[in-house]
């Protein structure tokens, strides 16, 4: 038996990094508030886990809708024919 998934589209995103890199922005911005405002530890600790849950489910959303996106996007509608396509010039070129 072969496992081919040529049915599906392959994602060539890196989108992998979307969910931590979401949770530590959210992660350094509750930490300076809760510092800046001189919040007890335990608070600080407790604030701190909620809003890495909270900004890790935002990160998955987020990742999700990006990869979905990425699935259902046709690059042809936006080239008529593969003329179309701009090539790099380099020095020998000139």
């Amino acid at each position: 038996m072969s496992s081919d998934n040529s049915g599906k589209k392959k994602n060539n995103l890196k989108t992998k990094n979307l969910p931590p890199l979401f949770m530590m922005c959210g992660g350094c911005v509750a930490l300076v508030i809760c510092l800046v405002q001189k919040q007890p530890l335990l608070t600080l600790l407790v604030v701190l886990f909620i809003t890495l849950f909270v900004f890790a489910i935002l990160g998955t959303i987020v990742k999700s809708i990006v990869d979905q996106f990425n699935m259902t996007m046709r690059y042809s509608d936006y080239f008529e024919d593969p003329g179309d396509l701009v090539e790099k010039r380099t020095m020998d070129d000139i």
